[in-house]
């Protein structure tokens, strides 16, 4: 009875993710292979518009895995802001894969300069395993990075001195 109650206890923390790297639509933006070990995908800011990526989970562990909640680990104003709400709970099989889909809205250009840029290189995954909470940060193989507006690309922002509240 111990041994059962132990595994109970200890399960949440067997369960690991693979790395993974997002997947982008065709024209989402500019993917550099040299930059970094294994390259970087520059998005194509478009104040606005939305993107959808697919974000591919494979379970490294022998317990599956209800994925309740996918997010990218964000800046305190990110340029890239999550629309569409949450998405139905998946179950990630032992050793299995499954891929979520987040939406995202280009935003927030009016906090930034134009030599600025956000990096995404992990994601923040949340679920449940044996009926216990269980949270885990992965990395993004190939991190993501979105550059910031001049001014005359971003509505939120203006001429007045003074006027744009940057971090």
């Amino acid at each position: 009875m111990g041994v059962v109650a132990a595994g109970l206890v200890l399960a949440p923390y067997a369960v690991q993710l693979e790395p993974t790297a997002a997947e982008l639509p065709e024209g989402a933006g500019l993917m550099v292979p040299g930059y970094g070990p294994h390259g970087v995908y520059g998005l194509d800011y478009r104040f606005g518009e939305t993107v959808t990526m697919s974000m591919p989970l494979a379970n490294a562990s022998a317990l599956p895995w209800r994925i309740t909640d996918v997010e990218l680990v964000e800046p305190a104003y990110p340029l890239l802001e999550p629309v569409g709400g949450t998405f139905d709970p998946v179950t990630l099989m032992p050793f299995g894969e499954v891929s979520v889909d987040l939406s995202f809205e280009y935003t927030n250009c009016r906090y930034y300069h134009e030599r600025a840029n956000n990096t995404y290189d992990q994601v923040l995954v949340t679920g449940t395993v044996l009926g216990r909470e269980v949270t885990r940060t992965i990395d993004l193989t190939v991190p993501m990075v979105v550059h910031s507006q001049v001014i005359m690309n971003c509505p939120d922002r203006t001429l007045i001195r003074g006027d744009d509240r940057r971090i």
